[in-house]
């Protein structure tokens, strides 16, 4: 484990964090939970680089595609940018539209993290977010844990507020396992373990409608080239501008199980994702525009990476019949994903 200082956003260190291994190197920053590289061992005994991410983490604040970062309080979108909790009604930033996405402007992706705990395999984040903060209820204290084991990442994502709050915690990692960031991952192979996703109206937040993948481009069942489904002649994939939805995952929800697999267009890498979440958020990297330059000189342009962020449903507070995003007050939230190579 390596551990440096870079810099300081206000009163807070900015550190990373170096896990590795002789298979696995994950690069962790203090900054917005991120992880600024993950370094996988490939078939032919070369390491790729399989996320995108800043050479700078200065260019991590305040971007708005929240590139390799932790997202929370609450992932994905809320309609109207408001909910309730009994009788109290809630208003949050409306950053997008008419809704609120991804914790708003100061959520988890653009916040400083302290460094509770450090060893060999392992680092701990912690942020302390206060009563009120964005707009949500309670003052939420919340512990995220990157383990690096021989061939896995895993991220265990905890957290305990003084009063009933909603918290859906996952990650924004792009995902390209082309070695090269300059291409795109349309002719990557990518599997979901799911019979079912959740439709999604123009504004791409969730109408609580749980449709079947049977017989559409969602199928991704038995594995389908990224390419031959993003553009498909399908509303709701024009509603996404690709792969901008969450998929149902087929396992029993809070058992930890599979939930995506992904595959280099070369065969030679491929990655296993698991979770005890009940959902999975595709998304193609549609709005990438070629704006951004990553670690290596590298234009992101769109469809450059592939996110799978493992989450509750979005806009679950809106909908009775998605599983339930409310946490009570002094229950403990406790998450886990993994991505295996």
């Amino acid at each position: 484990m390596k551990r440096e200082r870079l810099g300081m956003i206000g009163s807070c260190a900015v550190e990373r964090i170096v896990l590795e291994n002789q298979r696995l190197s994950a690069a962790i920053l203090s900054f917005g939970g991120v992880i600024q590289s993950l370094r996988a061992l490939d078939a032919a005994g070369a390491y790729r680089d399989v996320v995108l991410g800043f050479s700078d983490w200065k260019d991590y604040v305040d971007q708005g595609y929240y590139i390799g970062t932790v997202i929370g309080r609450c992932a994905n979108r809320i309609s109207g940018a408001s909910f309730a909790i009994g009788e109290r009604t809630y208003t949050l930033e409306a950053n997008e539209g008419e809704n609120h996405l991804h914790g708003g402007s100061c959520g988890f992706w653009n916040t400083p993290f302290s460094v509770e705990a450090a060893g060999e395999d392992f680092v701990t984040l912690r942020c302390v977010s206060p009563d009120g903060a964005g707009g949500y209820p309670g003052t939420l204290d919340t512990r995220i844990t990157y383990s690096l084991s021989e061939r896995a990442l895993r991220i265990d994502y905890t957290a305990v507020s003084d009063r009933d709050t909603i918290v859906n915690l996952t990650h924004h990692s792009y995902f390209n396992l082309e070695g090269r960031h300059d291409g795109t991952i349309l002719d990557e192979t990518l599997t979901v373990y799911a019979d079912a996703f959740t439709q999604i109206d123009d504004a791409c937040a969730s109408t609580g409608q749980i449709l079947p993948v049977e017989g559409t481009p969602f199928d991704c069942r038995k594995g389908v080239r990224i390419g031959q489904r993003v553009g498909a002649e399908d509303e709701q994939m024009k509603k996404g501008s690709g792969f901008n939805h969450n998929f149902v995952l087929s396992k029993p929800a809070g058992v930890f199980g599979p939930v995506a697999q992904l595959t280099s267009a070369d065969g030679q890498l491929t990655m296993r994702v698991e979770s005890d979440q009940p959902g999975v958020q595709v998304y193609s990297g549609n709005y990438l525009d070629g704006s951004l330059t990553g670690k290596r000189g590298e234009r992101y342009q769109r469809f450059s990476g592939l996110c799978l962020e493992t989450q509750d449903y979005p806009d679950a507070v809106h909908f009775p019949h998605f599983p339930p995003v409310v946490l009570k007050a002094g229950q403990m939230y406790h998450r886990q994903t993994r991505f295996a190579f």
